[in-house]
């Protein structure tokens, strides 16, 4: 699943059926690569967080959570977590462990049962989800081609 696809996509509690909020970007990490959590748009102030392992479900039309409690708060995440915004890639330069700019990422392609990332996609190329070494303020580093 392209994470364009769920952009936007409403957050709804399971067992309350209220929405949470709206998905607003993503965040991965390496070994192996992953997204780690969905940021989302909600009413309160500030951005908030869903850790992946905390979903239950992303379907055709929304994004489902176990419970409305497993919402983190950005205020309330340490630098250098896994789901801190930091590791957001779409719109960042991507280069490869030697330094060489391989575009900026337009999307990520992963599994929407386990978060697996299948590829990143740039604007001139798509890269296999396991060459991510990294994702950080500036940018997302990936292995050169073996």
């Amino acid at each position: 699943m392209l994470f364009s696809h769920i952009l936007g996509f409403a957050v709804v509690s399971v067992t309350t059926a209220e929405t949470v909020g709206s998905v607003t970007a993503c965040a991965v990490a390496p070994s192996p690569a992953r997204v780690t959590a969905l940021r989302l748009k909600t009413r309160g102030h500030g951005g908030h967080v869903l850790p992946w392992d905390d979903i239950r479900s992303i379907g055709a039309d929304a994004v489902t959570v176990r419970d409305l409690d497993l919402i983190v708060a950005e205020k309330d995440i340490a630098a250098g977590d896994p789901i801190d915004k930091v590791h957001d890639p779409v719109g960042k330069p991507v280069l490869t462990e030697a330094g060489e700019l391989k575009g900026a990422v337009a999307d990520v392609d992963f599994d929407e049962s386990d978060g697996s990332i299948r590829r990143l996609i740039t604007d001139d190329e798509e890269i296999p989800g396991e060459r991510l070494l990294g994702a950080g303020s500036y940018a997302v580093v990936v292995s050169a081609p073996g």
